[in-house]
């Protein structure tokens, strides 16, 4: 199973994680909502429907893990229930079943289940429900707190809306991390609600809805119509309108029969100022359904930020390009600062606010600070936004807008009503719904942390989870975290620590699905590594790898593809083409465990260097090829 129970109990001592309600108020867009005439009209068709349920009757096999049995003498209903039994805290192992018609993109899903406990120590008992990709990489979930009862107690989670891009889901039964003794669980029920009718997210202007000189051409709005069951895209209207400050209407539209829909304007037409863009369902009795406004700002060149993300969502800083290139650390001393700058790292990502002489001392090195501002004090923000080593604001850390939008929508408030210069970085586990990403953060990235040194490790889930990010997010800032870690640091049964292999075929997994940025978890681990592995192993580690990304960021940068670049098809193969100062440069990663040949042409070449190897390919039968071992790494230049 994968691990991300184990990532949600890294911070939370394993305490499963509730759910909440969906949106509420966001700080640069209003909330999608219905009248109260339209919600009656629709309520026959938004009644949830049950899609899968079970009293565990049918001796399912797909429940059985070595630990969980059918019994006979304790149940709620029926003849039998599922028994839980864990003997000693070395195992962590899950229940689980995969229920069909229930990953359908953001269609919110409920669990339910009756559960019972005997004689638990160290935690109790409780259901999720997970969603995964076709390879198997964890996408989303939905948690329900934990029991200890030894009555019988229903226990539900949810409504959670499904990732988009899953292809099935789980429902989860299991005791907590380092909980003994028994549980059992009877008459679960699967739940499908019906989603929300509107999605919209800005592709352009991506960053706080700020057209800033120089880089969007045009208003580009992504819209989805998800309807409600008996209904279709053909039932509803799409209207958009452009409001100036005024509220004077700029440019309006009303699209019908489509599903996924595309508003464009071009920027050229705007004045200086600011803008709303409303956009509404209506249904074919002409009442609004659901609604959403969008604020747009055009800048004038003396009002363009000090950092901000361009329209390829790279970073630019002071006015340069800059490929963030951080670390996580704990309370940040100057030997830390000199490990981390003879690393390669190039940002500093602490749990903790540094000292303005560490600031300083951060900014004498080149190096910038993430500073760590998971509250609302909009005084630490004015405090210390002018300093000049600040990149931006690290407001989040594994808590997801859809369930926890009161807690993370005002840290959010908090850096775009205080700090124009400088933008917001949220990390979680789980992949958001771009439109709600967009409503709480700048920028974003997934923590897949999958090694733990075993057979079943999933080392190439990085780039299903960044290209997913990627898609719910595009013109957007997407900040992969990579694992250094030994996941043993935290009893979560790691046994090692990523090799060096592991780590750069992570790195550049995040890479070519278009993270333009990383951020490594963490220093302060490596120093404590629970498998003994040393302090300077494991940052040369690092540094080995983090020294080649950091040469060749300048290219990593470039929005130019080598369009004369093609690769023969392999479903193990990853890939991604720049052009940069005359040359064409190809990225290749194998996810396999096992060697894979990389086949590909270029145009009027002779020879490709592979970077960093000290070796070249010659063309034979017009094509270069090359043979990359197990999660191998290939970095080709070619001269154009």
């Amino acid at each position: 199973m994968s691990n991300s129970l184990s990532r949600r109990s890294l911070f939370a001592g394993g305490v499963s994680i509730g759910a909440a309600g969906l949106l509420g108020t966001g700080v640069l867009s209003g909330p999608a909502h219905a009248g109260p005439a339209a919600r009656a009209a629709l309520l026959a068709d938004t009644t949830p429907k049950v899609v899968f349920t079970t009293s565990f009757e049918d001796s399912d096999r797909e429940w059985l893990n070595g630990f969980t049995h059918y019994d006979r003498a304790v149940h709620r209903e029926g003849t039998q229930s599922l028994r839980y039994t864990r003997p000693d805290e070395s195992t962590y192992v899950f229940a689980t079943k995969k229920i069909p018609h229930a990953a359908e993109d953001y269609v919110p899903v409920s669990v339910s289940a009756w559960v019972k406990t005997e004689g638990l120590k160290n935690g109790g008992a409780s259901i999720a429900v997970e969603w995964y990709a076709k390879d198997d990489c964890y996408l989303g979930g939905g948690y329900a707190g934990a029991t200890t009862s030894a009555d019988w107690v229903q226990l539900t989670c949810g409504p959670q809306a499904a990732p988009a891009g899953a292809a099935y889901m789980k429902a989860i039964f299991y005791l907590q991390r380092q909980t003994t003794g028994s549980a059992w669980i009877d008459e679960l029920v699967v739940t499908r609600h019906e989603p929300k009718l509107l999605r919209a997210k800005l592709a352009a202007p991506a960053y706080r809805g700020l057209l800033i000189p120089g880089e969007n051409r045009e208003i580009d709005l992504r819209i989805g119509l998800y309807p409600p069951t008996g209904s279709d895209a053909s039932d509803y209207k799409v209207n958009v309108e452009l409001a100036d400050a005024d509220g004077h209407k700029v440019h309006t539209r009303t699209y019908s029969g489509a599903s996924r829909l595309k508003y464009t304007h071009p920027v050229s037409r705007l004045a200086h100022g600011e803008y709303e863009l409303r956009v509404s369902a209506v249904d074919s009795k002409g009442r609004t359904v659901e609604d959403k406004t969008i604020e747009l700002r055009k800048l004038r060149d003396s009002e363009v930020p000090t950092t901000y993300f361009d329209a390829h969502g790279r970073t630019r800083h002071n006015g340069e390009l800059f490929f963030p290139l951080g670390a996580y650390n704990g309370p940040t001393t100057s030997k830390n600062l000199e490990d981390l700058q003879y690393a390669s790292f190039n940002t500093v990502v602490s749990y903790h606010v540094p000292t303005v002489p560490i600031l300083d001392e951060t900014h004498r090195r080149g190096m910038k600070t993430l500073f760590t501002h998971r509250n609302t004090d909009a005084g630490e923000v004015q405090k210390y936004k002018g300093h000049p080593s600040l990149l931006g604001w690290y407001i989040n850390d594994e808590t997801p807008p859809d369930t926890e939008g009161p807690v993370v929508r005002p840290r959010y408030a908090s850096v775009v009503e205080n700090d124009f210069d400088h933008p917001a970085y949220s990390v979680d586990y789980r992949v958001w719904p771009g439109d709600l990403t967009q409503e709480v953060t700048d920028a974003y990235g997934t923590d897949n942390y999958p090694i733990k040194g075993e057979p079943t490790d999933g080392p190439h889930h990085v780039y299903t989870s960044t290209a997913a990010a990627v898609r719910e997010r595009p013109g957007s800032a997407v900040w992969t975290v990579i694992q250094l870690h030994n996941l043993g640091n935290y009893g979560h049964f790691g046994v090692r620590a990523p090799n060096l292999a592991e780590v750069r075929s992570m790195s550049w997994q995040a890479i070519v699905a278009g993270a333009n940025g990383l951020i490594y978890y963490s220093r302060f681990d490596m120093e404590r590594d629970a498998a003994g592995e040393s302090y300077r192993t494991l940052l040369d580690r690092a540094k080995a790898v983090v020294s080649q990304i950091s040469t060749l960021s300048p290219v990593i940068l470039s929005a130019d593809r080598a369009e004369s670049v093609r690769v023969a098809h392999s479903d193990d193969l990853e890939w991604t083409t720049r052009a940069h100062e005359g040359h064409d440069y190809l990225f290749v990663v194998n996810r396999s465990g096992a060697a894979r040949t990389v086949s590909f042409t270029g145009r009027g070449n002779d020879k490709a260097e592979v970077l960093f190897e000290g070796r070249e390919l010659a063309k034979k039968g017009g094509r270069f090829t090359d043979r990359l071992e197990g999660l191998g790494v290939g970095l080709y230049r070619l001269s154009q």
